[in-house]
């Protein structure tokens, strides 16, 4: 199989390498091909925004159910869904209750009266209960159905965004020049020395017990030498082969001149180079310098 070959067959599996979701043998395959392929490693810098992406949290505004309406049907007046409208204990009441003497007219039960019965609507009356019962059941439906439509809407509108995202991150062509999501090696002068330092400016080393394909720096060394992050990219003033290696667990650590990179929490600042000369965790460990090979 060709470079353009293997390249295609390993460029839809970047996106689930970036977050995580890749199955440990492919992630073993697309680390390999990383270290080699400087285009492929173009492509990955590209997609390093993504998984911030598709954590950006729901569109909760449109979910959210709407305010309770207690304006009863007719729109008239407020609705006490407890009360019996109307009644003795209605709330807004400015009158006494059904067949009180003081009511300005004929009691409930008079054949002259304006409504059928003394509960208004009576047992048999089509809306029994409340004058606009049919009106407020179908306005409740009406307001759970627009909820259920809001969540469809917020959780389509999602799906939407993030698949847009992906598909601008796949087919868009990467920009030239470093990234920020990249380790970025550049050059500075200490004293008399020119050294390879990282974006920040601090100093990178490397240690004498590593070979060119694996590191000798684990566990409690690593934290004291952090590994700089694989694939790297360099500014103009940076010489020399400019590389990757695979570290147990999968993950990439880049190299210069077949040495695995490393900072080192010695140095508490850029420029500082304390961790020169020093033997540390079975081997000594050296400031990487530039032009020519590291040491």
């Amino acid at each position: 199989m060709d470079d353009a070959d293997t390249c295609a067959g390993i460029r839809p599996q970047l996106g689930v390498y970036l977050t995580g979701a890749i199955a440990p043998a492919d992630r073993v395959v697309v680390v390999r091909h990383l270290t080699a392929c400087a285009s492929c490693r173009t492509e990955l810098a590209g997609l390093a925004g993504l998984p911030a992406l598709l954590r950006r949290p729901p569109v909760q505004a449109a979910a959210q159910e709407p305010p309770e309406d207690n304006t009863a049907p007719d729109n008239t007046g407020t609705y006490y869904p407890d009360a019996d409208y109307p009644g003795t204990g209605y709330p807004d009441a400015d009158y006494p209750g059904t067949g009180s003497p003081d009511l300005g007219y004929p009691g409930a039960d008079s054949p002259d009266a304006g409504y059928p019965g003394a509960d208004y609507a009576g047992a048999g009356h089509p809306d029994a209960g409340y004058p606009g019962a049919r009106r407020l059941v179908r306005r409740v439906a009406r307001r759970r159905r627009r909820r259920r439509w809001l969540l469809v809407a917020a959780a389509c509108a999602l799906v939407v965004a993030a698949g847009a995202g992906w598909a601008m991150h796949l087919l868009g062509s990467s920009a030239p020049g470093p990234r920020a999501e990249a380790t970025l090696l550049q050059t500075r002068t200490i004293g008399d020395v020119t050294v390879l330092t990282d974006d920040e400016g601090y100093t990178l080393y490397w240690f004498g017990p590593d070979s060119a394909t694996k590191s000798a720096c684990l566990d409690s060394c690593a934290r004291s030498w952090p590994p700089v992050t694989g694939p790297a990219t360099w500014d103009s003033g940076v010489t020399g082969t400019i590389g990757a290696i695979v570290r147990p667990g999968g993950a990439l650590q880049a190299t210069y001149n077949g040495h695995p990179l490393y900072t080192t929490t010695a140095d508490t600042g850029p420029g500082q180079t304390k961790g020169n000369g020093v033997w540390s965790h079975g081997g000594e460990w050296h400031e990487v310098t530039v032009p020519g090979r590291a040491g």
